[in-house]
């Protein structure tokens, strides 16, 4: 069964290929992007980017923006320069892109759908996450606006927010003392997996979810409830 065309950008990552994998899968023709074809921290890259490939494979269906950095810096010890660049990847490429698809889409009179890939990291504070939690809630933000702007255009927009989901990477490595941690409060008793969240991925391009717009769905196993290690006065 074909589902249509979809653009995923941030095919090399490891939650990016476990989306492009579920989607062809499921029948969707995939055109993947990453580094080194798009540099995502460079200004005014992005939107040509994403028409030139639009124009090559006679549009998309669907847009995926699940790219993103995740460095660990003290609040307190971050600065303008760290700032600009989580925001550039996480926050502004997403903007262009999805503001190309939407331009891209109109032009066409086709209908669309666009899911990016949030953080449950924007609603839950962690120490040396703030730049990454503010880039994700400004995120959170665009997806609202471009599903309230275009939702008469026939274009969705919505986002994932997994939790911690270890994909070994080494762009944003993690400690495996941290990794651990986060295993031993998990409320399922596991990591999230790149699968789980493609699977929501999946879904939200579907049909079956053609009445949901604007939202973020947590794809935290519950992990954002709370921790099973957290302090209790129960005996």
């Amino acid at each position: 069964m074909t589902m249509g065309a979809v653009l995923v950008i941030g095919s090399g990552g490891g939650i990016g290929r476990a989306v492009a994998a579920r989607l062809r899968a499921d029948g969707w023709s995939v055109t993947g992007t990453d580094l080194p074809g798009i540099d995502l921290s460079r200004s005014g890259v992005v939107a040509p980017h994403v028409e030139r490939l639009w124009d090559e494979h006679g549009g998309f269906d669907a847009l995926v923006h699940a790219a993103g950095v995740f460095p660990a810096v003290p609040v307190a010890e971050s600065d303008e320069d760290l700032f600009d660049r989580v925001f550039a990847v996480n926050t502004r490429s997403a903007l262009s892109a999805g503001a190309q698809f939407v331009r891209c889409c109109r032009t066409g009179n086709r209908p669309g759908a666009m899911v990016f890939l949030s953080s449950g990291a924007a609603l839950r504070a962690r120490p040396g996450t703030a730049v990454y939690a503010a880039s994700k809630a400004a995120l959170d933000a665009l997806v609202r606006g471009f599903a309230l702007e275009h939702g008469r255009d026939g274009i969705r927009c919505t986002a994932v927010a997994p939790g911690f989901v270890d994909v070994g990477s080494a762009l944003n490595p993690v400690p495996e003392s941290y990794v651990d941690a986060v295993r031993a409060g998990s409320v399922q008793g596991r990591l999230g997996r790149p699968d789980d969240v493609a699977a929501v991925v999946a879904w939200l391009l579907g049909e079956d979810a053609g009445w949901v717009n604007g939202r973020t769905v947590p794809v935290d196993g519950g992990d954002g409830i709370g921790s099973v290690t957290a302090p209790s006065w129960l005996s």
